[in-house]
């Protein structure tokens, strides 16, 4: 074993790895509502829209893992395609407008939006992964949770950022 933890020490995993271990665990803490049309086995699905080494890096993360007994069925789509039966997306497009047309949609089908860079949860994304002095960091934006119909455990909460969108589901704020 401790030539196993020496190789580790030597191979740290990189960025992407961290954050897509990140968007795994941030699924063990986000209540969906009820969906009576599902069954506690069900797939829980999770969709990478855009591309790039963070989504590559969720995308081998989740695809062999479960949440709770459900095993976690990845898909890759194009940023306008139906977001129907998702609960989750790990966003990575960089056109704005795209990007809005996609926040909209997931919060419109209660989805769980999860991207990269320090404006994507106050531009409407739910949650933000950011790196800040070297370390992943993370903001949520409650009210795009809240309108979506997410519930955001108070311990994840507790270890990030809160921020208020500067857009909401039809443009933007006054």
């Amino acid at each position: 074993m401790l030539l196993g933890a020496r190789a580790v020490a030597q191979n740290p995993p990189d960025e992407a790895d961290v954050k897509a271990a990140f968007v795994y665990n941030f699924l063990k803490f986000v209540e969906w509502p009820a969906d009576t049309s599902r069954g506690p086995l069900d797939a829980f699905v999770v969709l990478i829209i855009g591309s790039g080494a963070t989504a590559d890096a969720t995308e081998r993360f989740l695809e062999s893992k479960l949440l709770g007994e459900r095993p976690i069925l990845v898909r890759r789509i194009r940023w306008d395609q139906s977001l129907r039966g998702v609960e989750a997306a790990f966003v990575a497009e960089p056109d704005a407008k795209k990007l809005r047309h996609v926040l909209d949609a997931a919060a419109a089908a209660g989805v769980l939006t999860i991207g990269e860079g320090e404006g994507f949860a106050s531009h409407g994304g739910v949650i933000g992964l950011l790196v800040e002095d070297r370390k992943v960091r993370f903001d949520i934006d409650t009210d795009a949770a809240e309108a979506a119909g997410l519930r955001v455990s108070s311990k994840l909460l507790a270890l990030t950022r809160v921020v208020r969108s500067t857009a909401t589901l039809s443009g933007t704020r006054p």
